[in-house]
């Protein structure tokens, strides 16, 4: 009703496709990334995989109609866009019964409970890219409460490849276990720690 939505595709938000999958029963790499600034960072990313691995589906989602204008026309023939699904357990698991991605990369500061609860239920690797954490974000995920949920969360998390040395610490402040967490450098780089999941 605010016009945040698309006026024709919000049902994939709901975690209902609007157009085929790929090579169905192969494997395929989900890139989320919430708005223009990730989709932009995620760029890069998703073409060096589409290059290293020709063929490979690759999907990738945002969640503002910004990040879809400017981005949509700036993919790979390989990539399908959609529109990414609200957090809540019903759209997500529509979303990830349909598209069975082999991979999801979050991007930045994407930490969605139940995408990650849900992919790990289902034995699907979650890496977290150029992860960082706000300042306020770390203080609220540092409480007694939240402390433990976060670090179930994290717990889940195959890789987090941290934007910098301080954001690195703040993961492991909440308990992300040490061996998880590497450093890419160029972040185009960081597909290559991600090889041994296909």
């Amino acid at each position: 009703m605010r016009g945040l939505e698309h006026p024709s595709r919000w049902p994939e938000r709901l975690g209902r496709p609007s157009v085929a999958r790929p090579r169905s029963g192969s494997p395929l790499v989900w890139f989320h990334a919430v708005s223009l600034g990730e989709g932009m960072a995620a760029l890069p990313v998703v073409r060096h995989c589409a290059r290293l691995h020709p063929g490979l589906p690759i999907l990738l989602t945002t969640t503002t109609l910004s990040a879809f204008e400017v981005i949509k026309d700036m993919l790979p023939d390989v990539v399908v866009y959609q529109f990414a699904p609200l957090d809540c357990p019903d759209a997500i698991e529509s979303f990830i019964g349909y598209w069975k991605p082999s991979l999801i990369l979050l991007m930045e500061s994407e930490l969605w409970p139940n995408l990650i609860m849900s992919a790990a239920e289902k034995g699907i690797a979650v890496a977290l890219l150029n992860a960082r954490m706000s300042l306020k974000s770390f203080n609220r995920w540092s409480v007694p409460l939240g402390l433990p949920l976060v670090s179930l969360m994290l717990s889940k998390l195959s890789l987090v490849i941290p934007l910098s040395t301080t954001q690195a610490v703040r993961f492991q402040l909440l308990h992300t276990p040490p061996y998880k967490i590497h450093f890419a450098g160029d972040l185009k780089y960081g597909i290559f720690c991600l090889s041994f999941f296909f």
